[in-house]
């Protein structure tokens, strides 16, 4: 799975097409978490287009035992795609993860200039 970390803006960027199966894309993703815990109380831009077909419910589960602790200020997951149900699971991951938003934009620098107006709008971390 590709992902880029931007250190100075505290946002993650990851491809999960790149990844394959959703097997994969949460076995990476727990790997970079416990790598580097910190990453759960920041921002993340997901590209998810198009969304791996066998991703289910249980992967959502298993990714959300694995969190870390809730981050002090809310953060956000802007998910990139042109699905128009993500919202629906988007919806559903916001009560999986404490003090996490679930978005969706249809381009990564949308997702971007999301995180940046919110980031403007909140309390210094």
């Amino acid at each position: 799975m590709q992902y880029e970390i931007d250190e100075q803006a505290r946002i993650l960027w990851m491809d999960l097409v790149s990844a394959g199966s959703a097997d994969k894309v949460l076995t990476a993703t727990l790997a970079l978490i416990k790598a580097r815990p910190e990453l759960c109380s920041w921002d993340w831009i997901v590209e998810c287009q198009p969304l791996p077909d066998d991703a289910t419910v249980d992967h959502l589960s298993k990714l959300a035992q694995a969190w870390g602790a809730p981050p002090t200020v809310e953060a956000l997951t802007v998910f990139v795609t042109q699905d128009r149900l993500l919202h629906l699971w988007a919806r559903v991951m916001d009560f999986q993860f404490l003090r996490r938003k679930h978005l969706v934009e249809r381009d990564v620098e949308a997702a971007r200039r999301l995180i940046e107006r919110r980031c403007a709008e909140r309390p210094l971390r």
